[in-house]
C-alpha cells in the first residue's frame, strides 16, 4: 500500500519542491572552507606566540592600526581568506582577552564597544577593512584601534584560505 501511495502525481510534485528547497538552501549557505566542501582549506599563521607585542602610552585617546597582509600562492584567481585575530591588552591570560565593555572606562562611556579596560587604561576596537588585490592576488586587513594609558597588547593573527601563502602582522600608526 505504501509503495501505491509513491506513486501518486502529487508525490511527485512533493518530491520535486523538496528537492528545489534542498538546492535553494544550498545556494543561500555560507560556503564552508573544508574538505567536506570538496575546497582545500590552508591555516596560515607565525610559528610565534604573539606576532606583535608592544607598549603604547597615551594621555588622550589615540589610534592605533594594525594591518595584516597575505600574498597568495598563486594557485586560485579569486581564493578566500578569513582572518581570525586574538588580541589581549597587559597580559596574555584569558581575562585579557577583549570583551564588551559597559559603563564608563578611562573616563569614557561604552555601552557595548570591544575593547579592554582595567578601569584606568583601556584599548578598542574600531574598524576593520579587508582588501583583495587580484593583480598581485594580496589580501589585506587593516584593524584601527584606539587606546588611552599604558597598554600593553598582545596580537596572534591567524588566516583560514582555500589557497597557500604567508603572512605578516605590522603596526602602521
Amino acid at each position: 500500500m505504501g509503495d501505491l501511495i509513491s506513486l501518486l502525481p502529487e508525490r511527485g510534485l512533493e518530491t520535486a519542491l523538496r528537492q528545489v528547497q534542498q538546492k535553494n538552501s544550498e545556494f543561500k549557505a555560507a560556503q564552508r572552507i573544508s574538505g567536506a566542501s570538496g575546497q582545500l582549506n590552508y591555516e596560515i599563521s607565525s610559528t610565534n606566540t604573539w606576532d606583535r607585542t608592544e607598549t603604547v602610552t597615551a594621555a588622550v585617546t589615540t589610534q592605533m592600526t594594525l594591518v595584516v597582509t597575505m600574498p597568495c600562492d598563486g594557485t586560485q584567481d579569486w581564493p578566500e581568506a578569513l582572518l581570525s585575530l586574538d588580541i589581549r591588552a597587559n597580559g596574555t591570560a584569558d581575562a585579557n582577552k577583549f570583551t564588551y565593555l559597559n559603563g564608563m572606562y578611562a573616563g569614557t562611556t561604552y555601552a557595548g564597544a570591544l575593547g579592554w579596560s582595567d578601569g584606568t587604561n583601556r584599548i578598542t576596537h574600531g574598524n576593520m577593512t579587508r582588501a583583495y588585490n587580484p593583480n598581485t592576488k594580496t589580501f589585506t586587513w587593516t584593524m584601527d584601534f584606539f587606546y588611552k594609558g599604558t597598554i600593553t597588547y598582545y596580537a596572534k593573527a591567524t588566516i583560514r584560505s582555500s589557497c597557500g601563502g604567508n603572512m605578516t602582522l605590522m603596526r602602521t600608526l
